[in-house]
C-alpha cells in the first residue's frame, strides 16, 4: 500500500515556484504541502529532525494554509491565522526554513494570536522578524505568490489537509507521515536513512 495514496497530475509548479529548503546532506527530493499553524505538521517536522532524516532531503516546499482568508477551498477556517504566517514564510527567504521552525515552535502562541486578530498576529511577526518581514508579508506580490500554492494544490486535487508528502509524484500515506515513517523510508527511500 506504500505507493497507493495518490499522485501529482501536475508534478512542477506552471506559474510560481515552491520554497527550497536544502538539507545539508540532501540525497532526496521531496515535495511538501504544510500549513504552519497545524499541529500535525509541526509534529511530522520534529519527526523529520529527531529521525535525522530532515538534513537528507531537499524540499520543495508548498504553503497550504487551511485558513478561509485566503484558502477559497474552506468555508471555515482550521488555523485562523495561517494565511498570514504562510506569508512570513514565503517572505522568510534564505530564513524560510528559519521562520518555518519559529512558526512550528511558536505555535500554541500564534494560534492564539490569529485567533485573537490579524494586528495582533502581524505584531509578533513584526516584533520576531522585524519591518522589512512584514512589510514583505503585506506586499501584494507576495498574496501572488501564496495564492499560486493553493492554486498548484487545486490543480492537482490535493486533498484539503496537512501535512502531506510526496516522494517524486507518489503521495506518501497520511499513516506514514506518522507512525510508519521509517518503515516507509526504508522502502520508499532507503538512501535518507544513511
Amino acid at each position: 500500500f506504500l505507493s497507493k495514496c495518490g499522485t501529482l497530475k501536475q508534478p512542477k509548479m506552471t506559474t510560481g515556484a515552491p520554497l527550497k529548503l536544502h538539507g545539508s546532506r540532501a540525497v532526496q527530493p521531496v515535495l511538501f504541502f504544510e500549513d504552519p499553524l497545524c499541529p500535525t505538521c509541526r509534529a511530522f517536522h520534529e519527526r523529520l529532525l529527531d529521525e535525522g532524516v530532515f538534513e537528507r532531503l531537499d524540499v520543495d516546499l508548498v504553503m497550504f494554509p487551511l485558513d478561509s482568508e485566503c484558502n477559497w477551498m474552506l468555508d471555515t477556517a482550521l488555523h485562523p491565522g495561517a494565511c498570514i504566517v504562510s506569508k512570513a514564510v514565503i517572505c522568510g527567504g534564505a530564513r524560510t526554513r528559519d521562520v518555518l521552525e519559529w512558526a512550528y515552535d511558536e505555535q500554541v502562541y500564534l494560534t492564539r494570536a490569529g485567533k485573537a486578530g490579524a494586528n495582533v498576529l502581524r505584531a509578533a511577526i513584526k516584533q520576531r522578524w522585524g519591518d522589512e518581514l512584514l512589510r514583505c508579508v503585506d506586499d501584494r506580490k507576495t498574496d501572488v505568490l501564496l495564492n499560486q500554492h493553493l492554486h498548484f494544490a487545486s490543480d492537482n486535487s490535493i486533498p484539503v489537509s496537512t501535512p502531506q508528502m510526496y516522494l517524486g509524484d507518489k503521495r506518501v500515506c497520511d499513516e506514514d507521515t506518522d507512525m510508519g515513517l521509517r518503515f516507509m523510508l526504508k522502502n520508499l527511500a532507503p538512501e535518507v536513512l544513511k
